[in-house]
């Protein structure tokens, strides 16, 4: 009977974040439907969700997110190190497996995720130290050295979110104070030099960022066809599989990269309201957990998930309408693709695990 009552208690105090999670799911089949792509673009799209959930599931409800050890997940570190090292040998950003492509970076923060979280759960106060501080940076930087040569910007990304993440733990004010003086100043020497070694379509998104209509048939092509098809949708959109950049194929990489601009051309302003509203509350839902969990771990885990989904949303959605330079970072509920639905539906199989662990908490 205790456990039937907690059970329900869990259901009532997360069902809203439960209901936004599931009406995401099917914005992200329309947006997908809307496209007109061929029927086994479609079905892909639902076998990497029916498998996601599955895991979702499993995860919720037998997996306690404490009884995971440090020493697996630095396994599961050291071999994703390897694996990154061994696809920047051979210039690779995906691992194909036969028929599969995974790309190794979606699940790298999950890793660094539970590794940052279970270092500082370890700790009797919330405060690190200088040695531990510049420890957990090299832990981020390490994989993320053998991600620059073939996913630049991701790299970038994942260690911006993850230097954030460090910001919240007590991180030293003197060398935070240092590293910015000597990231400045490398930024200045080494700028001129990144720049030569860019490679063209790196520096061609730079060009089209800053100056989009001069660029506009050529590195700012991407960006002009996002932004038309963003400001054609208007307030209620063109309608369910009508949006002409979409039909018409203007826009590249509709099914990932641009995947929202899609979206609000079918759906216009009200389509993309609702989904801030969905999308922002499961964000502020994840800071309720971490506020509400009993352990230092859920605290952490449930922090982090809301810092990458957020940063994700950031650049993709920034990237798509002009307000940050265009990036390859997908959009979780809205973009296509096995490895980013997968690592979407664990992230928030973690963060419900951490509010289901909180009521039946031992």
């Amino acid at each position: 009977m205790e456990k039937t009552a907690r059970f329900k208690e869990f259901l009532r105090e997360n069902f809203l974040a439960f209901f936004c999670f599931c009406v995401l799911i099917l914005i992200n089949f329309v947006n997908q439907l809307s496209m007109g792509e061929s029927s086994g673009y479609i079905w892909k799209n639902f076998l990497w969700h029916a498998i996601g959930f599955l895991l979702f599931m499993i995860i919720l409800i037998i997996f306690d997110y404490r009884k995971i050890s440090l020493g697996l997940i630095w396994i599961a570190y050291f071999l994703m190190v390897l694996l990154l090292f061994i696809l920047a040998i051979f210039k690779k950003r995906w691992l194909v497996l036969g028929p599969l492509s995974v790309q190794p970076s979606e699940f790298l923060k999950i890793i660094l995720l539970y590794l940052i979280s279970l270092y500082i759960s370890k700790k009797r106060e919330l405060k690190l130290e200088n040695s531990e501080a510049l420890f957990l940076l090299g832990v981020i930087v390490l994989p993320l050295l053998f991600l620059m040569p073939v996913d630049l910007d991701y790299a970038f990304i994942i260690g911006f979110m993850f230097f954030i993440f460090l910001l919240f733990f007590g991180f030293p004010k003197r060398l935070l104070i240092v590293l910015t003086l000597v990231g400045i100043l490398l930024f200045i020497i080494i700028t001129p030099l990144m720049w030569n070694k860019l490679k063209p379509h790196q520096k061609g998104r730079i060009y089209g960022y800053l100056d989009p209509e001069k660029y506009y048939k050529t590195w700012g092509y991407q960006l002009s066809q996002s932004l038309i098809a963003i400001g054609s949708g208007g307030i209620k959109g063109q309608g369910f599989k009508k949006g002409w950049s979409t039909r018409l194929n203007y826009l590249p990489a509709k099914n990932t990269d641009l995947a929202f601009s899609v979206f609000a051309e079918a759906f216009g302003l009200l389509g993309v309201t609702l989904f801030f509203t969905l999308y922002g509350y499961l964000l502020y839902w994840s800071l309720m957990v971490s506020k509400k969990a009993k352990d230092l771990l859920g605290k952490a885990l449930s922090l982090g998930v809301f810092l990458i989904l957020l940063v994700q949303a950031l650049f993709n959605i920034g990237g798509a309408t002009g307000l940050l330079p265009m990036t390859s970072i997908p959009q979780p509920f809205l973009s296509y693709g096995g490895s980013i639905t997968i690592s979407t539906y664990l992230l928030l199989s973690i963060l419900f695990n951490i509010a289901f662990r909180r009521v039946f908490f031992k």
